[in-house]
C-alpha cells in the first residue's frame, strides 16, 4: 500500500473498513462526491473541535451548510501525498494536541524528511479492493508519527481522549460512502 512509504513506523494507527456491494469504480466516485460530514454526529464532533477557535474569534460563525467532501478535506489543510486508482494518501503536519493553530501549511516535500521535533505527522488513506465482482472493501487507515519523545507524550495524551471520536467519524464517513455508492449503483 502507498501509505507504507509515508509512515512505516507510526506511533498510532487507526484502521476501519466496510463492505460495499458495488463495483470499485462506483465506490471511488462516491468517495469523492459524498458529503462525508452530513451526519449530525460528525457536525457535533467537528463543532466541538472548532470551539476553541470560535471562542478566540469572539463568535465568528463558520458557514453552516458546507459539505465536507474529500476535496474539501484536501482544501482545508490535508494534502495529497500519493494517488493511484485504488488508493489515495493524504498528509498533514502539526501539533494536533493544541486547541488552536495546530496545523502547519502543507508542503509535499516535508513528507520525504523526518518529522521535526515538537510536531506530529498524520497520514490518512482510503483504499479500495474489489474482492468479488460488484463487491468492494473500502478501508481507511490513519497513522501518526511524532518527531520526538516530548511530542509523542503530548500526542498520546491527546489521542487517549480523541481516538474514540476520531474512529467514530471515520466509521460514519465510510457508511455515508456506502449509502451513496449503493444508490449510484442502482441508477
Amino acid at each position: 500500500m502507498l501509505i507504507d512509504s509515508f509512515a512505516p513506523n507510526p506511533d498510532a494507527v487507526e484502521v476501519h473498513s466496510i463492505v460495499i456491494h458495488a463495483p470499485s469504480e462506483v465506490v471511488r466516485e462516491a468517495l469523492w462526491t459524498t458529503d462525508l460530514g452530513g451526519s449530525l454526529i460528525i457536525k457535533l464532533l467537528m463543532g466541538l473541535r472548532s470551539l476553541p477557535e470560535f471562542i478566540l474569534r469572539r463568535g465568528c460563525v463558520p458557514p453552516r451548510k458546507r459539505e465536507i467532501t474529500l476535496q474539501t478535506v484536501i482544501d482545508s489543510g490535508f494534502g495529497v501525498l500519493a494517488q493511484q486508482p485504488n488508493e489515495i494518501v493524504l498528509g498533514v503536519t502539526g501539533r494536533f494536541w493544541r486547541p488552536t493553530g495546530n496545523l502547519s501549511p502543507f508542503n509535499r516535500q516535508d513528507f520525504d524528511r523526518p518529522v521535526p521535533r515538537g510536531f506530529a505527522r498524520g497520514v490518512w488513506n482510503f483504499s479500495l479492493k474489489e474482492d468479488n465482482p460488484g463487491r468492494t472493501i473500502l478501508s481507511t487507515e490513519t497513522r501518526v508519527t511524532c518527531g520526538d519523545d516530548k511530542s509523542r507524550r503530548k500526542f498520546r495524551a491527546y489521542w487517549f481522549f480523541v481516538r474514540p471520536f476520531s474512529g467514530l467519524i471515520r466509521l460514519v464517513m465510510l457508511r455515508a460512502v456506502r449509502r451513496a455508492a449503493v444508490q449510484n449503483r442502482e441508477r
